[in-house]
């Protein structure tokens, strides 16, 4: 069973932190057009375990 990021320790640098911020805001804006952003929490989600791994 995979460890959720929970359940470990995770140091994350603030310059790591803005390049999430931008990709995630960059998604989001994306989506803004549709009116159901399906999929956008998955798509957070993915961003985030990219740029922690």
């Amino acid at each position: 069973m995979a460890e959720s990021l929970a359940e470990t320790d995770v140091t994350v640098t603030t310059e790591k932190i803005r390049t999430i911020r931008e990709r995630v805001l960059q998604a989001e804006k994306d989506k803004l057009h549709l009116d159901l952003a399906r999929g956008i929490n998955d798509e957070i989600e993915e961003i985030i375990r990219e740029e922690i791994n």
